[in-house]
C-alpha cells in the first residue's frame, strides 16, 4: 500500500473526527510516535489511548507496534530527505544564479525577518525579564540543537553566572535534577525529529516547578506539553541546516533582551570580564 504516510493519507476521509487527530499528530510526528506510547500520544494528540490504538485498526494495522515499526522504517528511508536532502534541494535552484551570496543571504533575511513578525513583544519582554531574574539558567539541546544551545551558554556566560549546559549523561543528569529550584530558570531547543531526551528533561524540569521555555518549529511539536511557554519559529522547509542562521539570530536577540532590563548591571559584567581577560593572558604570556 506504499508508505505509512500514505496510508495514513488514503484512509483519513474515513476515519472519525478523533482519528484524525491522531493522524495529523502522526503526520506531523512520526520521530516522537516512534519512541512513546499510545497513551503518551494520545495525550498530545488531545485523544485518547484507546481512540490512538482505534485508529490503527482503522488504517488497516494490527496494533500500535505494527505502527511503531513502519513509523520507524519510513523514517530510516527516508532520513537522507529529512534534513540534509530538503537542504540541498531547496537549493537546487540557485546554483547557477550569478548573484549566488546576494540570493542566499537574502534568503535567510526574509526567513529572519518572517520569523521577527510572528514573535509577541509583550512574550518576550516578560521571558527576557525571568532569565534576568533568575539565579540559574539551563541550557537544552540535542543534536543539531545543541551547536545552538552551546552558542547561547557561551554568549550568556560572558555576561552573568550560572549558566549551565544540560548534560544527558545520566549521573551528570542526575546531580542537574538535585540542584534545580524554583529560583532556576530553563530553555529547550527542540526542533525537527524532535529527540526524546530533551523532552523528558523538560518534563522533568516543569515537574520540579522550573519555568520551562521552548524554542521549537512547530505548533503541534512534543515539547509544547512539557514547557511553560515556547517561542515558535516556523519554516517552510524540514531542515534544521536551515534553521540555524534564524535560531542563532534568535538567541542573540535573547540575550539583547535580558540585557535591557538592567543595562548598567550588563556593562559592569563586561568590564569585569574584560579586565580579567586580559589581565590572565598578560600573566600566562607574560
Amino acid at each position: 500500500m506504499g508508505t505509512i504516510k500514505e496510508r495514513v493519507e488514503q484512509h483519513y476521509n474515513s476515519i472519525t473526527k478523533s482519528q484524525q487527530k491522531v493522524a495529523n499528530f502522526v503526520l506531523n510526528n512520526p520521530t516522537y510516535v516512534g519512541v512513546h506510547s499510545a497513551a503518551e500520544v494520545g495525550k498530545l494528540a488531545g485523544t485518547s489511548e484507546t481512540t490512538v490504538i482505534r485508529f490503527c485498526y482503522a488504517i488497516g494495522l494490527n496494533g500500535y507496534a505494527q505502527l511503531q515499526k513502519e513509523l520507524t522504517m519510513y523514517l530510516f528511508e527516508h532520513n537522507t530527505n529529512s534534513t540534509l536532502g530538503n537542504y540541498v534541494s531547496s537549493k537546487e535552484e540557485l546554483f547557477k544564479e550569478k548573484q549566488l551570496c546576494e540570493k542566499v543571504m537574502g534568503q535567510t533575511s526574509n526567513q529572519i525577518v518572517r520569523i521577527a513578525e510572528k514573535i509577541d513583544p509583550n512574550q518576550f519582554h516578560e521571558t527576557t525579564k525571568k532569565f534576568h531574574e533568575a539565579k540559574s539558567i539551563y541550557l537544552i539541546g540535542e543534536g543539531a540543537s545543541s551547536f545552538a544551545a552551546q552558542w547561547f551558554q557561551f554568549t550568556l556566560n560572558m555576561l552573568r553566572p550560572n549558566v549551565k549546559l544540560v548534560q544527558i549523561e545520566t549521573g551528570m543528569l542526575i546531580r542537574t535534577l538535585q540542584e534545580v529550584d524554583e529560583t532556576s530558570i530553563a530553555i529547550v531547543i527542540s526542533l525537527h525529529r524532535y529527540y526524546k531526551e530533551p523532552i523528558q528533561i523538560a518534563e522533568e524540569f516543569v515537574k520540579r516547578g522550573i519555568y520551562t521555555v521552548a524554542i521549537t518549529d512547530s505548533n503541534v511539536a512534543p515539547i509544547h506539553a512539557f514547557a511553560n511557554e515556547a517561542f515558535i519559529l516556523q519554516q517552510p522547509e524540514l531542515s534544521t541546516i536551515d534553521m540555524m542562521p534564524a535560531l542563532i539570530a534568535f538567541l542573540n536577540t535573547l540575550v539583547v533582551g535580558i540585557m535591557s532590563h538592567d543595562v548598567e548591571y550588563y556593562n559592569q559584567q563586561r568590564v569585569k570580564y574584560d579586565d580579567f581577560q586580559n589581565s590572565f593572558i598578560a600573566n600566562r604570556w607574560s
